[in-house]
């Protein structure tokens, strides 16, 4: 059996796998700037500057779409934001800030504006089978059918009538239109 050296052993651990994070001064982990960093920034500092000096790892993290996605969650600017949007592929990233700093007014009392996710439409299976054999369609456009008519006034009740066409009593009609009727 033979030893192995202090020097070898250590040598071994050093060649291990890296975790693919970049190291900064030894242990640091390299971390930039994020999404909500710059959105703070243009909100409550807006200095004219701030792009020129971000560093290339802070330049990616700037996205367009992004930051105007979260600065839309602010109901009084939703108005400008849809007009950048049409132009925010278009301009590049010092303009674009520039931009910005001067549409959106300073949060003088920092405000916050919560991340409003949409909804998702769930259907059943059952609906969906029914719909698309009603109409003799395909299912995603069962899907799209049941999504209309669940949007016109009256057309939850045509959902109910259809399903009571095709047998079910009022415990599957309830089951099966359950997700659809929580939208209202």
């Amino acid at each position: 059996m033979t030893k192995i050296s202090k020097n070898k052993s250590e040598s071994s651990t050093e060649t291990k796998k890296s975790t693919g994070r970049k190291k900064n001064n030894g242990n640091e982990l390299a971390k930039g700037i994020g999404l909500f960093d710059h959105v703070k920034h243009i909100r409550t500092i807006q200095d004219p500057d701030y792009f020129k000096n971000l560093t290339e790892l802070d330049k990616k993290s700037f996205n367009h779409l992004m930051i105007l996605r979260t600065l839309s969650m602010n109901p009084s600017l939703l108005g400008d934001i849809s007009d950048l949007f049409k132009y925010f592929d278009k301009i590049p990233s010092p303009q674009f800030y520039q931009l910005l700093i001067a549409v959106v007014p300073l949060d003088s009392p920092k405000k916050y504006y919560p991340w409003v996710k949409g909804k998702k439409n769930i259907l059943s299976e059952k609906l969906i089978e029914l719909i698309s054999t009603y109409f003799q369609v395909s299912n995603q456009e069962s899907k799209d059918y049941a999504l209309l008519l669940n949007s016109i006034k009256g057309g939850n009740i045509e959902l109910e009538n259809l399903c009571r066409d095709y047998g079910l009593d009022e415990k599957e009609i309830k089951q099966t239109l359950g997700d659809v009727k929580d939208d209202e």
